[in-house]
């Protein structure tokens, strides 16, 4: 396997946690927000808003299948991405997929202060912020529990996560 994919649900590190990954294994280093951002000209949360979830999620799906299988690249998703169009099969089948578990008092309190830039949290406060969070956490859990790789955020070893990686014969 050449690929590893990094999901979790919003917050939970996958883009930070990618980066270090990578260079501690010397890959390549791919954020798919960042891919889409790119094809977009505009920001992910801009696309929500435009042109809906239904559409930004068929174009992540699309920047997802188009990566090259062949590479030796870490990809940080979005906490979306497994759940829609095959994506989760896809991943598994092409690669390594590493879950970022993350509790949903760390989520509130993350996304309390970041929810201009996530675009399902922009209208919601307080109690309902919550109720959601807990909803799609639970709601998306059937995806991301069937990673590989299951690694608590909040207490994450990069040494350890590499390690795990090679040991499922991630090509060096």
């Amino acid at each position: 396997m050449s690929l590893v994919f990094i999901i979790g649900f919003m917050t939970a590190g996958k883009t930070r946690e990618g980066k270090r990954l990578a260079k501690m294994m010397n890959k390549k280093f791919i954020d798919l927000d960042r891919i889409i951002e790119e094809q977009e000209k505009k920001s992910v949360a801009q696309v929500f808003v435009e042109k809906g979830e239904e559409y930004f999620r068929k174009i992540e799906s699309n920047a997802l299948k188009s990566i090259n299988t062949n590479g030796n690249i870490i990809v940080s998703c979005g906490g979306g991405t497994p759940c829609f169009y095959q994506n989760m099969d896809w991943m598994m089948e092409n690669g390594i997929v590493i879950w970022l578990r993350v509790s949903a008092e760390t989520v509130f309190k993350r996304v309390s202060e970041s929810k201009k830039q996530r675009p399902l949290l922009k209208n919601l406060e307080g109690e309902e912020l919550a109720i959601f969070i807990n909803h799609k956490m639970k709601e998306r859990e059937t995806f991301y529990s069937q990673a590989k790789i299951q690694m608590n955020t909040e207490n994450i070893s990069i040494k350890k996560l590499a390690e795990k990686i090679n040991g499922l014969g991630f090509a060096r």
